[in-house]
């Protein structure tokens, strides 16, 4: 895997990934707050008005920041495999006779090409393209 896994240690390193997206949050972003506002607390505890104990705040933000990064890689890697899978079944297509809808039509003939867009695998039949969705019926190779 290239990106790498934003993970904290006993020892208080970590390693960050890159962000793909630039409104995303990284580890280092995150701890980087965080350490601003144990470092000021009467700015971030609203004057001391808060009800709960700060440490306690901080170590239930970390844990709910880590976890939806984990959920977030979890469907990352999911929609990956979900791909992999979807180009495999495309590639077995190739020379079978299938039916696809086309709108309100279906059209019936042979799979010649397979195509990627975006990495989500496609179908050519009779020289047109057709996304895996539209598929109706497979038969034999022909």
């Amino acid at each position: 895997m290239t990106d790498a896994v934003n993970s904290l240690n006993f020892g208080g390193t970590y390693a960050t990934s890159q962000k793909s997206d630039p409104s995303e949050i990284s580890m280092d972003d995150f701890l980087k707050i965080l350490s601003a506002s144990m470092s000021n607390p009467t700015v971030s505890a609203g004057g001391g008005e808060s009800g709960g104990n700060a440490g306690t705040d901080y170590i239930g933000q970390f844990v709910q920041f880590t976890t939806l990064q984990q959920i977030k890689e979890i469907g990352d890697g999911l929609n990956q495999s979900v791909r992999m899978s979807q180009q495999q079944q495309a590639f077995e297509m190739l020379g079978r006779e299938v039916s696809v809808r086309d709108g309100e039509e279906i059209v019936t003939g042979k799979v010649e090409k397979v195509r990627f867009v975006d990495g989500y695998a496609t179908i050519v039949v009779g020289g047109n393209e057709y996304y895996m969705s539209g598929i109706q019926e497979i038969g034999e190779k022909i």
